[in-house]
């Protein structure tokens, strides 16, 4: 069943968004472009896959749900709709929806919003927002095509949401980046989504850190100065001696080239992000192109380190973050506005 928007003249009501990913959950109560509420909660799709069991993540959103209206002292009577986006339309989530096929605009990604009825907990409809793919629509790919393969979930709505914050992105050719657990590199000609490059970063730079034994030579203090020759460095030697090999040397240069702190975790980014610079190359094909980083200023840094020495083709602009008004959030808006 698809959407169809519910507009009263001169009634001013409640909405509530959930974007739900892979280990959490944020949650919005919303009225006339004002967050009224908002909460996260540590569940999302690997919760129920964990657990074979949908209900585990169904139930967690709905006492989410009841904790933030109690909150704010109103009933879901007032609540006019309920969406979502993320990982709620995986097959671990609420309910399974095959991802869009690219190209993806606004007008695609809105009238394609699915209607459900959640009988068990909500016992109301709730309206999900499909993912994008870069497969056609019932396909899928075999072992020497899945190279091409790429999907989000969730980031196409904060798309949306920079799109809205900064129009300019909306002309033209650009990219825009999502850094993360793991990064998604959008291709957008005149607002329109074309294409998506997928990578692991955030999430690889966290197991480093957390289970092996470069762990010792990377952690320390919260934050340290970002050094762009280092991260250049770390994107030289990767390609001059291999992954593998490119890692074991930030160990050593702790035990053997009495470096600092800042110089191993900047080279370390350069490491695992210079494969993200690699994917948006194998699809510009070296032509000249825009990167709106749409992350923490640490991010922009990295990706402008590589684009001064590295990868003149390439100009870099940083998305403002407005941790108050998420991107996500915005992008919902921006999909009941229009």
């Amino acid at each position: 069943m698809r959407q169809n928007f519910n507009k009263k003249v001169g009634v001013s009501l409640y909405y509530f968004y959930f974007d739900s990913g892979t280990t959490n959950t944020r949650a919005c109560l919303l009225k006339d472009r004002t967050i009224i509420c908002r909460g996260d909660i540590p569940v999302g799709s690997r919760d129920s896959a964990l657990h074979q069991d949908r209900t585990v993540l169904i139930s967690a959103l709905k006492q989410l749900y009841d904790q933030l209206l109690t909150k704010s002292g109103i009933t879901d009577t007032q609540i006019a709709e309920i969406y979502m986006s993320g990982m709620i339309s995986s097959p671990s989530g609420l309910k399974e929806i095959e991802h869009l096929s690219t190209p993806v605009d606004f007008k695609k990604l809105k009238s394609s919003i699915v209607v459900y009825y959640e009988g068990q907990f909500f016992q109301r409809n709730v309206h999900i927002i499909p993912g994008i793919k870069t497969l056609p629509q019932g396909t899928t790919a075999s072992v020497d095509t899945v190279v091409n393969a790429n999907n989000m979930r969730g980031e196409e709505t904060e798309l949306l949401g920079i799109l809205h914050r900064c129009p300019g992105l909306a002309s033209g050719r650009s990219i825009i980046l999502l850094p993360g657990s793991h990064t998604q590199a959008a291709f957008l000609l005149d607002g329109t989504i074309e294409n998506i490059s997928s990578t692991i970063t955030g999430e690889l730079y966290h197991a480093l850190a957390g289970h092996t034994i470069l762990g010792s030579s990377i952690n320390g203090e919260k934050c340290t100065e970002l050094l762009p020759n280092m991260v250049c460095m770390g994107y030289d030697i990767v390609h001059r001696y291999g992954f593998n090999r490119a890692l074991y040397v930030v160990r050593s240069m702790d035990l053997f080239a009495g470096s600092t702190l800042a110089e191993r975790r900047s080279y370390l980014e350069g490491v695992i992000n210079g494969g993200v610079m690699d994917a948006i190359v194998s699809v510009t094909q070296d032509k000249p192109a825009t990167i709106a980083v749409a992350g923490p200023h640490m991010q922009y840094e990295i990706f402008s380190a590589f684009a001064d020495k590295l990868f003149p083709q390439f100009k870099i602009t940083e998305v403002p973050v407005t941790p108050s008004f998420p991107f996500a959030v915005e992008g919902f808006l921006s999909l009941m506005e229009q």
